[in-house]
């Protein structure tokens, strides 16, 4: 570091806690710091947690469907080891594929009757696909393949609400006749075991879905060797996009594929606008805090009016002048960037660690505030922080840079 850097920066604290400098002065200076470091504290939680819960939605919908779903807009298709071939001379990042067979129906319990979704897994392939079989919080996979019984695990929230444990016996109502899906002038009352619990952590599909044995499914729906859907598992998972997309492409109508993305397009893109909205209402604060910087500047230049025309009457260069104001404004706003930084930090290990703040899962889709810290959104945070206070001195060190010397001189 030159010397002419070191003796700004030495003036530059003289002049800010110099006990001859008004109180006032001082007050402003922490007010400013404080300003700054709440704007930084709000903007890194606030982000981090948007971050969080958007990653946390990402995390559960691709444990439920895979990366992406190529379905069926009609009626169901049987062709499954054709389709299949041909999504792998696609996409051949396709890591893993598992056909799934999905039906709305009602289900009825001890305490209770409600709207559900029935899917029908292949327990082994969905397993390289999606998380559901390892979400599984009590009892075991259905796995039957033969019985009068159907065998199904049922999501946590959808077990609650019609008051169904492991071990119960519930009724499922399909509203069609056997054989025909799409009759609706008749419905079937199926019974069914519960065999497990499952809990994917949000609640749209903890509170519908009901899933049971593919093959056992098929024969209880009329509908063998049929299914509804393709659940795919890429290598890369960020080619979803591009992947859904080829697949519509390749295989046209009633076919269709959607990402993880595609499938809560509304809800992902109200997020990002969210989290737009939330950060430049923060950023207020910091540009409060700001124009603080401003006025102790301003104020800090009328109270040392008679120090800086003995500096330039020394031979204090006008350039040096201006440059001392910016190393006062720049080093308010860097404390405070760095403070609000460190604590928006500490913030968020203490939230991800401790879970203190639940949510309603029937509103905010999981129970409670995830937290994930992007270091490059920090840097921008802070970087943002520190050129609007570097803005915010210019003024004042423009100011100073063109008084006399004569004035302070003067005065004294």
């Amino acid at each position: 570091m030159s010397r002419n850097a070191q003796v700004l920066r030495l003036l530059a604290w003289k002049f800010l806690l110099s006990k001859s400098s008004d109180a006032f002065i001082s007050l402003i200076t922490w007010v400013s710091v404080v300003g700054v470091a709440l704007g930084v504290l709000a903007l890194t939680v606030v982000t981090s947690v948007i971050n969080g819960f958007e990653g946390e939605l990402q995390r559960v919908i691709t444990g439920m469907h895979g990366d992406l779903v190529l379905y069926s807009r009609a009626e169901p298709f049987s062709d499954i080891e054709q389709i299949e071939q041909k999504i792998r001379q696609v996409i051949p990042e396709a890591r893993a594929i598992s056909p799934s067979l999905v039906m709305e129906l009602m289900v009825s319990g001890p305490d209770n009757v409600a709207g559900a979704v029935v899917e029908g897994l292949d327990w082994t392939a969905a397993g390289a696909v999606t998380e559901v079989p390892r979400r599984l919080i009590e009892g075991a996979a259905p796995v039957q393949q033969t019985g009068d019984q159907l065998q199904v695990a049922l999501g946590d929230a959808l077990a609650s609400r019609i008051g169904a444990k492991v071990g119960d016996s519930i009724r499922i109502v399909i509203p069609f006749s056997e054989g025909d899906l799409d009759a609706t002038s008749s419905s079937k009352i199926v019974p069914a075991k519960v065999t497990g619990i499952v809990k994917m952590g949000m609640y749209e599909y903890d509170s519908k879905f009901v899933f049971a044995p593919l093959s056992r499914l098929r024969e209880v729906l009329g509908a063998p060797g049929q299914a509804t859907s393709m659940k795919i598992r890429l290598k890369d998972g960020s080619k979803s996009r591009w992947a859904s997309d080829r697949l519509s492409e390749s295989f046209g109508y009633p076919f269709r594929a959607k990402d993880w993305g595609q499938l809560n397009r509304n809800l992902f893109y109200a997020i990002q606008l969210e989290k737009a909205v939330i950060s430049v209402i923060l950023l207020a604060i910091i540009l409060v805090a700001a124009f603080n910087v401003v006025s102790t500047l301003m104020m800090l230049m009328h109270d040392k009016t008679r120090e800086l025309a003995i500096l330039k009457a020394m031979g204090f260069s006008s350039g040096q002048a201006f440059k001392l104001f910016v190393v006062i404004g720049s080093g308010i706003g860097l404390i405070g960037a760095s403070a609000g930084a460190g604590l928006g930090l500490l913030g968020n290990q203490a939230l991800s660690r401790s879970r203190v703040i639940e949510l309603p899962p029937d509103i905010y889709y999981i129970g409670f505030l995830p937290v994930v810290t992007r270091w490059s959104e920090v840097f921008w945070i802070v970087l943002g922080a520190l050129l609007i206070c570097l803005m915010a001195t210019l003024y004042p060190a423009l100011r100073v840079a063109r008084r006399s010397p004569l004035e302070g001189i003067v005065d004294v």
